[in-house]
Order: C-alpha cells, then structure tokens, then sequence
C-alpha cells in the first residue's frame, strides 16, 4: 500500500490546498486527491513542485508500506 503523507508537510509549513495547487498548477480537484490519498496516478512534475515548495524529499512524501496479505513466510 503507498501513503501519502503530503498533508503532514503541508501543515508543517501552514499551507493550505488552494496556496499549494496554485504552486504546483494543478486544481482544487487533483490537490484534494493528492491531500486526502485518494490519487491513482502520480505525476513526476507534480511531485517535483511538491519537493520544491515543501523542501523535501519524494520519500517525505510518499510511503510504501507492505500488504500483510502479501508477505510469503519461508
């Protein structure tokens, strides 16, 4: 599963979704989905912009974290 964890950085700086779509030039719509976790396909220029404006990392961002269903024991 990835979590997004954009909502973190963003309050950490006090920005909200309509000063960080304008930014990063994406709607409301699109910055909501992003900010709630409920996005499907991540775009390399968005996530560019986020980095910039949020001075992080893409790892500050997103979160990959393993499916229990998934995990074979030996």
């Amino acid at each position: 599963m990835i979590k997004f964890k954009i909502h973190i950085k963003m309050a950490e700086k006090r920005l909200s979704q309509k000063t960080v779509s304008q930014y990063v030039g994406i709607t409301p719509t699109v910055m909501g989905k992003y900010y709630h976790g409920t996005i499907t396909r991540i775009n390399p220029e968005h996530l560019n912009k986020f980095c910039e404006l949020l001075s992080c990392n893409t790892q500050d961002l997103i979160e990959y974290i393993p499916d229990n269903e998934n995990i074979t024991h030996e």
